[in-house]
């Protein structure tokens, strides 16, 4: 594919960052090649490793442009509606990203690097603004002040990538209203229940 030079700055990183998810898409991340990535852009190897040290993160950062207009986060004034803004938005970015996060699944397992790079330049900037409006509805009572936020912000996120990356069923808005309204939120609202002693069988 012919492109025209790249003018400097912004533009050039931008365009960077798309090309390197085209590659991506067409050749999975391990036959991902610099070489090839700076061809397309019309860039140069020095321009790459100046903003972007390693493969894995150029990857991650353009996984992070191809969702940069969705909002960074959501305060609502209800956990119920910070978490069902979350969670369409998590639709959307799963629309464009699945292919390539099917296809990195087996990566992230083998390569320490790249699954380092993912949590820090990219799952960890997802989890921070739910994480946010839990302890926000926390902080107003509207829900239980025991209430494991850590784990709570993981459940729908996990079952819709289960969903959506390994059966390839598309997730629709009303399976997220589900999750947060009947698992979720009553999750939320009750203060972990201490289990019930063992009792060895005689």
């Amino acid at each position: 594919m012919s492109m025209a030079p790249l003018p400097g700055g912004q533009a050039r990183r931008d365009q960077l960052l798309k090309v390197t998810l085209e590659v991506l898409r067409e050749n999975g991340y391990d036959r991902l090649t610099i070489d090839e990535v700076v061809g397309r852009a019309r860039a140069s190897k020095t321009t790459v490793y100046r903003r972007w040290p390693s493969k894995s993160a150029l990857v991650v950062a353009a996984l992070v442009d191809a969702i940069s207009d969705l909002p960074a986060s959501h305060d609502t004034g209800s956990l119920r509606g910070d978490l069902l803004a979350y969670f369409h938005d998590l639709i959307d970015e799963m629309e464009r990203l699945a292919d390539i996060m099917a296809g990195l699944v087996g990566e992230l397992r083998r390569n320490s690097e790249l699954a380092t790079a993912m949590r820090k330049g990219y799952i960890d900037a997802r989890r921070q603004p739910v994480i946010d409006a839990f302890i926000r509805a926390r902080d107003r009572g509207e829900i239980a002040s025991t209430a494991d936020v850590d784990l709570l912000w993981q459940i729908a996120p996990a079952v819709m990538f289960f969903r959506r990356l390994l059966t390839g069923v598309p997730v629709e808005r009303e399976e997220t209203h589900r999750l947060v309204h009947d698992v979720v939120l009553p999750l939320a609202f009750d203060a972990p229940r201490t289990p019930p002693p063992h009792h060895s069988t005689p």
